[in-house]
């Protein structure tokens, strides 16, 4: 079953408070775990920038999770990163990438299989599919689908991010799901997950969404063991729009003036 939410202390669940006017506006920075991530859509901190990867990223070959599924329904790609990123303050080297809309961060090969399809109410909570790791990044979680002619899962990695960073030029790591499907749904996905490495900051991009929009997909964070998560949007909490990028940032290098702006808490709508 798909319930196993890890239940965190009530000091953790109360403490990302509203504490700015009462403002509980999508585009503004959000406090969205304990660890201390915040998040925001507002363009002018998370401007969506277009990327494509189709020309110089590589070619992704995932397998299958298990004998009853073809690879691009339920699968994994692992990927050794370039450089190391840091994510919940334990510094990862290797990353699966999932043919559901997820990365997962590996501590040593074959730990994730890729077939979580059926993403959980909220995060964080327990991964129960049989080969999973729990420290990941949601860039659109739903049951996926890239058997369709002119799907493709590439990865890439830039010494100088084409993405330009709130915080200079930096180097990045960038996996991209081009014309995936979502099972049932009409339209195809072009979404792009950026990690960071200097700042540690996570950027998600929808370039086109399936008819969905996201009303039954999970975005957002969760750390090693699901002891805490961001929650951004699951099952339409959230809507999303083609043209718009989601912005993660770390404790460490947060943006200008984000002090200043609100807390939120995680039980939003």
């Amino acid at each position: 079953m798909r319930s196993r939410f890890v239940l965190l202390p009530l000091v953790t669940l109360l403490a990302p408070i509203l504490a700015h006017s009462g403002t509980t506006n999508r585009d503004d920075v959000l406090q969205g775990d304990a660890y201390g991530h915040r998040v925001s859509a507002d363009a002018t901190l998370c401007p969506y920038a277009a990327l494509d990867i189709s020309a110089n990223g590589q070619a992704l070959n995932p397998v299958a999770s298990n004998a009853n599924v073809t690879a691009l329904d339920d699968g994994a790609a692992e990927v050794d990163l370039a450089l190391p990123f840091s994510f919940y303050g334990t510094v990862w080297t290797r990353i699966a990438v999932s043919t559901n809309g997820y990365i997962a961060f590996l501590a040593e090969p074959g730990l994730e299989d890729g077939g979580d399809f059926n993403n959980d109410a909220y995060v964080p909570s327990l991964p129960d599919n049989p080969r999973a790791a729990a420290a990941r990044v949601l860039a659109y979680q739903d049951e996926l689908n890239g058997e369709g002619a002119g799907a493709t899962l590439r990865s890439a990695h830039f010494a100088s991010c084409p993405r330009a960073s709130l915080f200079g030029d930096e180097a990045c790591s960038v996996v991209q799901w081009k014309n995936w499907t979502r099972v049932g749904s009409s339209g195809a996905l072009d979404v792009a997950l950026i990690l960071y490495h200097t700042s540690r900051a996570i950027v998600l991009q929808y370039t086109a969404l399936d008819a969905s929009a996201g009303s039954s997909a999970c975005i957002g964070i969760q750390s090693d063991g699901a002891t805490d998560g961001l929650n951004w949007s699951c099952n339409g909490m959230r809507p999303l729009s083609a043209g718009s990028a989601v912005c993660i940032f770390d404790p460490s290098r947060l943006p200008p003036g984000s002090n200043d702006l609100i807390f939120a808490n995680r039980f939003e709508s």
